[in-house]
């Protein structure tokens, strides 16, 4: 039970980090079990581009939307979110047992989009809880734009999800928890 008070009772999402650097060999760790996620099909459409150094975060915080780059600027590294909209194209690779080329390719762009956003989301969920795991905070933002992101770190693979902002989260920095939606709320049993 603690290990799961760690990750999901006691995890918040952080808006301000020390700069303890981040090691490179967390940052493969981080991605190597996030893979493991499961997906419809083995999708995996999920694309990161790991932002390390200091320059990196920089230019990070120049795409950010207002006061979100005073968040940036605290972290010590950031993972920019996207997923590829040919993730069929690896179904060579990770389903073989699909009949190729995959019935993907023929879809509609708005499915094909809906797949990779959906899947790729449930990647981008347990890299937090993979991330909590390995002893780092997280700060999941959507306040970057675009085009700058692009036009910095080149194309991510596919269109950009939100980024996490990861390392040791300053405590004191954090709101009280808000309130969840209830059960009665949110859920209903058939």
């Amino acid at each position: 039970m603690t290990e799961l008070n760690h990750l999901i009772t006691d995890g918040r999402s952080h808006k301000e980090f020390s700069h303890t650097p981040i090691p490179e060999s967390l940052i493969h760790q981080l991605w190597e079990l996030t893979a493991l996620a499961p997906t419809a099909n083995n999708s995996c459409p999920l694309r990161v581009v790991f932002a390390h150094s200091a320059d990196a975060m920089e230019h990070l915080a120049k795409a950010a939307h207002g006061y979100n780059a005073d968040r940036v600027k605290t972290a010590p590294a950031a993972a920019i979110l996207a997923y590829d909209l040919k993730f069929y194209d690896q179904f060579k690779v990770l389903a073989p047992h699909m009949s190729q080329p995959p019935a993907h390719a023929s879809w509609p762009p708005e499915r094909v989009e809906r797949m990779a956003l959906m899947n790729a989301n449930i990647q981008a969920g347990f890299f937090i809880l993979t991330a909590r795991s390995l002893g780092l905070d997280c700060g999941p933002m959507g306040g970057l734009r675009r085009m700058p992101l692009h036009r910095i770190f080149g194309q991510t693979g596919g269109l950009t999800s939100p980024s996490c902002f990861w390392g040791a989260g300053q405590a004191d920095a954090l709101y009280p928890r808000a309130p969840r939606p209830s059960f009665d709320t949110a859920c209903r049993i058939v």
